[in-house]
């Protein structure tokens, strides 16, 4: 099996952990739908600051001990864990997110303030990708720059954007609610 593979493999393994431990922990607690929908939108805005200081953190020792040019195992490993993490956290800056919830809770999450800050976000995740991308440009004249260097860096500037803008608008919300 290739290293990529274990990468990916050991990533999702990692979600579904997580995710199971999420459902053992709540499974005997009895609230309403709109008692949920209320406590798992405050959680996702506790939980958006501290994923994009994960996410962040992943990139920085991702380009502080790359390799010249060598693919060591140890290397693809790392690509294919951010690969996991920015197609996951794509995914739930793109949905309503808590995809092992119920409808009705995942509808009632997905206000409309959550709605426009979801969006708001996502522009600001476009903006900072594009910026991003016209660094890379510029840096292109000084240093060489790989394909594969070029794209992390546009979808970690563009995803930890849109993760921090959402993460300031949700705790915004809920301090005004």
């Amino acid at each position: 099996m290739s290293d990529y593979l274990w990468g990916l493999g050991v990533g999702l393994s990692a979600v579904i952990v997580i995710a199971a431990i999420t459902k053992w922990r709540t499974r005997n607690k009895l609230m309403s739908v709109a008692e949920k929908a209320e406590h798992l939108s405050r959680r996702r805005a506790r939980m958006l600051p501290a994923l994009a200081i994960i996410f962040l953190s992943q990139q920085a020792s991702f380009f502080s001990q790359m390799s010249d040019g060598a693919h060591v195992p140890a290397e693809k490993a790392k690509i294919s864990a951010w690969l996991v993490l920015s197609v996951i956290l794509l995914a739930g800056l793109a949905t309503k997110g808590f995809w092992f919830e119920k409808k009705e809770v995942r509808d009632l999450i997905d206000d409309e303030n959550t709605r426009a800050n979801r969006n708001a976000a996502m522009r600001w995740g476009f903006l900072f990708g594009m910026g991003s991308a016209i660094a890379v440009y510029v840096l292109t004249m000084f240093e060489v720059v790989t394909g594969r260097e070029a794209v992390h860096i546009v979808l970690s500037f563009g995803i930890a954007a849109a993760l921090l803008r959402w993460a300031v608008l949700e705790k915004r919300a809920h301090q005004d609610a």
